[in-house]
C-alpha cells in the first residue's frame, strides 16, 4: 500500500447546546416508548 503522510483529523465538538438537544431528543423518545408500552400492555391484558 502507498504510504500517505497527510492525516485528516475529524474533530466534532458540539458543546453544551448539542448535548442539550440530544438530551431532549432522548427524553422525547423515552416518552413515546412509555406511551407505546402502556398502550401495548393495556391491549395485551384487555383492559
Amino acid at each position: 500500500m502507498k504510504e500517505n503522510n497527510i492525516k485528516t483529523v475529524y474533530k466534532y465538538d458540539s458543546g453544551r447546546s448539542g448535548f442539550k438537544k440530544a438530551t431532549y431528543f432522548l427524553l422525547f423518545l423515552a416518552g413515546i416508548f412509555i406511551l407505546f408500552g402502556f398502550y401495548w400492555i393495556n391491549s395485551f391484558l384487555g383492559i
